[in-house]
């Protein structure tokens, strides 16, 4: 048997591990998976500290069997998370619909604080003209019911929703949690969003958004904001983050890069302004009405911007 060079295993494993967690998390979010099985995941992770220790260990021996052997539990572990949780998960997962009325006392205009770890955030209207004035909310993949108690407050035509209620750090968010918050058609809202192994889903084409800032770290974002009303300002940070943001099909847009790691797909009518001395790079486009502004703050951020396609007549 040909000897493999010692550092090859730490890769092998780290590779395997990345590859394994990766398409089971992916697996949880297009649904072959329960709900909640990225905080399962989550919740196991010293099996990495394991694994990376086994292929150390090879590598100070030399022991290609040890190095195989570490490859091998690997693989064994992350199929069998995935049986389990196929198995087994999805009775564990509590399911939480909740309204919270608009109109009692009246509220105009509502702030969402929410928080996901190795869940998902998605924020959408009801699309009807004539919808009932609440906020429709969702929640699955929490293991315990009070974790998906959320916190509302609403006085002086503001209301204030957090979830979860307790806590205001990512990592406090509970392992796994789904949040689906839906409003009325038109409605004021400023979202703060913080994520962490996670997916954002905020579509604002029929809403009135006026603030968006999202905190992502290793997670997906995707905002819609192609309605007649978007927000003053998007800002992003976090790291390790892929964002798509869908903008209107004409209309002034400028866009801040204060980091120089980060990356991005700009349509073909942006241009980048030079701003001197500055470490700001500085992205524009121009047009008629109210500029959109858009600040990516932190590195290792890829955002990909797009233009919705003009409708025909």
């Amino acid at each position: 048997m040909i000897p493999l060079h010692p550092v090859q295993f730490t890769k092998l494993v780290l590779g395997v591990l990345l590859a394994g967690f990766g398409a089971i998390l992916l697996a949880g979010h297009l649904g072959f998976l329960p709900a909640g099985v990225g905080g399962w995941i989550l919740h196991y992770w010293p099996i990495l500290l394991i694994a990376v220790g086994l292929a150390l260990l090879a590598n100070a021996v030399n022991n290609g069997l040890l190095g195989w052997i570490s490859a091998i539990l690997v693989l064994g572990l992350l199929g069998y998370a995935a049986w389990w949780a196929y198995h087994h998960g999805a009775s564990a997962q509590p399911y939480v619909a909740t309204k919270l009325d608009l109109s009692r006392p009246p509220a105009e205009a509502l702030t969402l604080r929410a928080r996901v770890m190795g869940g998902s955030l998605v924020v959408n209207s009801k699309r009807a003209a004539h919808s009932p004035r609440s906020v429709d909310l969702i929640v699955s993949g929490v293991a315990v019911a009070k974790d998906a108690e959320p916190r509302f407050v609403s006085s002086g035509g503001a209301a204030i929703l957090d979830w979860p209620a307790a806590g205001s750090h990512v990592y406090q968010a509970p392992l796994g949690g789904e949040l689906r918050a839906t409003l009325p058609d038109g409605f004021r809202i400023r979202l703060e969003a913080k994520s962490l192994f996670s997916e954002v889903r905020a579509d604002f084409s029929r809403l009135r958004p006026e603030r968006c800032d999202i905190e992502a770290i290793c997670s997906g974002v995707r905002v819609i904001a192609t309605g007649s009303a978007h927000p003053s300002l998007i800002r992003v940070h976090g790291a390790l983050a892929s964002v798509d943001l869908r903008i209107p099909p004409s209309g002034p847009v400028r866009i801040e890069f204060l980091s120089p790691l980060s990356f991005r797909s700009l349509p073909e009518d942006f241009a980048e302004q030079v701003a001197g001395p500055s470490k700001v790079k500085v992205w524009t486009s121009e047009g008629s009405g109210p500029p959109l502004r858009i600040r990516v703050e932190s590195p290792f951020i890829h955002l990909r911007v797009r233009r919705e396609a003009v409708r025909a007549l």
